[in-house]
């Protein structure tokens, strides 16, 4: 009972110091990562270095494969370009080996001391981040030393001797190897089980190399199953990962099957630590699967799309639109207008959250901000594809004039949204400079974002209503809203230049007032296709 409390408390301080590293090197990046990640990866073998790369960097594949399944859907990144990253993340993954194999054990202690002074005293965001990752890498040691001592009683254990006696059998490994890796949803836990054993002499390298295969296939049943009524994108996702991982350890587990007497000889002869033989293992197999099926990453993607067949209609995110009813034109107008309202819905919850994030410092909006932005956006291509068709078919004038009136609306308000990202995205440097816009500058912006909200509000009911009075208002309110910007620009210029405001506020605050005059003129032109439709009319 003593060895199995102690070996399970390493464990679960090694997982934990996995878990905060992971966070706390990805907070320390930033969410500009995301952003490195979409443009480093527009071929496949860049995508191998961007994905291991990050992987080192945040100490998961995990998350670097739903970051990828995120660009994915975004279609900032094709399937194809997404399965050199996936196979990257699998070389990345390989660093925890290194770090355990080091040994530092004895130093654990001095590495969790110095990440709980980053992370208690440190006063900016970054600070705190570079904190919690020491903090973890310190308690990866400390488990890997705990495990160590728990585990070393079982060399004496007749029921262990023969279990490890069984493991000669490379299938039985490669079976324990997922077993484990999918109870413990971590392959880098195993591995370090792996590892810790190794450090007492109770694991041979004959035994280890299967398990270590196992491992991999078994990293891949999180996804799998996480994708489970997903869409199609992050279903083809992981399975191009659960293919790799799988074809490509049943093939080594035979070339080891094989050539067994001469690869283990070579190992210990150029490696004598055991740990170090297992994390050179583990980085050779990555790699050379990685070569063998780089050339083939098309053939994979085909494979996929065969295997779950279907094209992007079936990951709508409208739930109006209805191709079956193109058929009934007058019907399908109407559902086309619904679904716009909803976007306009959605852009205005947007804008009163963007308010909160710049006046009140809400920060934690923000990502629920930007994935509203994207969502927003598919939503923009997909009513525009819905409205395309249904102007193919047999239409009125009238209609006719309703579609191509239907399709500015929808444009203006996506080009709304993408103003207020571009208000959300100044948060991040106010965030991490603790930037702070002067108090007669939040007042200002506030009265803005009130006139701005207004004035969509306004034009939304106008067209949604043909309302002329409405969209008159709003045609007002813009001439407003300019004067207020011309106003509110001279008098920043002026505390800038009296020394009242430093100038990164200053930036933010002009960078706000010119975004949120944009949403004013996007508003404007809604009113104005109510006010040409009517004056048609008559």
């Amino acid at each position: 009972m003593k060895v199995a409390m102690q070996a399970i408390l390493g464990l679960g301080l090694f997982i934990y110091g996995m878990t905060l590293m992971g966070e706390g090197l990805q907070k320390a990046a930033g969410k500009k990562l995301k952003a490195i990640v979409g443009a480093l990866t527009k071929s496949t073998f860049r995508g191998v270095l961007v994905g291991a790369f990050v992987t080192m960097l945040i100490q998961s594949s995990g998350a670097t494969t739903v970051m990828v399944i995120g660009f994915v859907n975004a279609k900032i990144m094709t399937l194809t370009q997404a399965v050199g990253v996936i196979m990257g993340a699998n070389i990345g993954t390989t660093a925890t080996g290194f770090i355990i194999a080091l040994n530092l054990g004895q130093y654990a202690p001095l590495v969790i001391g110095i990440g709980t002074v980053f992370y208690v005293i440190g006063k900016k965001r970054s600070a705190k981040s570079i904190g919690q990752a020491i903090l973890g890498f310190g308690l990866i040691f400390l488990g890997i030393m705990t495990m160590e001592q728990g585990l070393k009683p079982l060399g004496t254990n007749p029921i262990f001797t023969k279990f490890m006696a069984d493991l000669s059998s490379p299938i039985l490994g490669l079976i324990v190897g997922v077993v484990a890796t999918t109870a413990l949803q971590s392959s880098s836990a195993a591995i370090g089980i792996m590892q810790a054993l190794g450090m007492q002499g109770l694991i041979s390298l004959g035994a280890a190399f299967p398990i270590l295969l196992g491992t991999n296939i078994g990293s891949t049943t999180t996804a799998v199953l996480s994708s489970f009524g997903a869409q199609k994108t992050a279903k083809r996702a992981a399975l191009v990962h659960f293919l790799f991982n799988l074809i490509g350890s049943l093939i080594f587990l035979l070339l080891f099957s094989l050539f067994k007497g001469t690869f283990i000889p070579f190992m210990t002869s150029h490696f004598t630590y055991l740990p170090t033989q297992i994390a050179m293992s583990h980085l050779g197999f990555n790699l050379i699967n990685t070569a063998i099926f780089l050339p083939f990453t098309k053939v994979l993607v085909r494979i996929t799309e065969t295997l779950i067949p279907g094209g992007e209609d079936d990951e709508a995110v409208s739930i109006y639109l209805d191709e079956r009813i193109l058929t009934t034109p007058a019907i399908a107008l109407g559902q086309a207008v619904k679904e716009t309202e909803r976007m306009a819905e959605m852009v205005s919850l947007s804008l009163d959250e963007a308010e909160d994030l710049i006046l009140l410092e809400k920060f934690s909006v923000y990502d629920s901000l930007m994935d509203r932005e994207r969502l927003i956006n598919r939503m923009e291509r997909e009513i525009t594809d819905y409205l395309v068709k249904l102007s193919q078919a047999s239409l009125s004038q009238t209609e006719h004039k309703d579609v191509d009136d239907l399709l500015y609306v929808i444009n203006d308000i996506e080009r709304i949204g993408d103003h207020i990202k571009n208000i959300v995205e100044l948060s991040e440097d106010m965030e991490e400079e603790q930037i702070k816009i002067p108090e007669q500058g939040i007042e200002e912006l506030r009265e803005m974002f009130t006139k701005c909200k207004e004035a969509f509000h306004k034009a939304v009911d106008a067209f949604l209503l043909n309302d002329m009075e409405l969209a008159n208002e709003v045609v007002s309110i813009e001439d407003m809203v300019d004067i207020m910007e011309e106003e509110y620009r001279a008098n920043h210029i002026r505390r800038l230049a009296n020394k009242y405001c430093d100038a990164p506020p200053g930036i933010i605050f002009l960078d706000c007032i010119s975004n949120l005059e944009r949403v004013s003129d996007h508003s404007d032109n809604i009113a104005h296709y109510v006010l040409r439709r009517n004056a048609l009319e008559d």
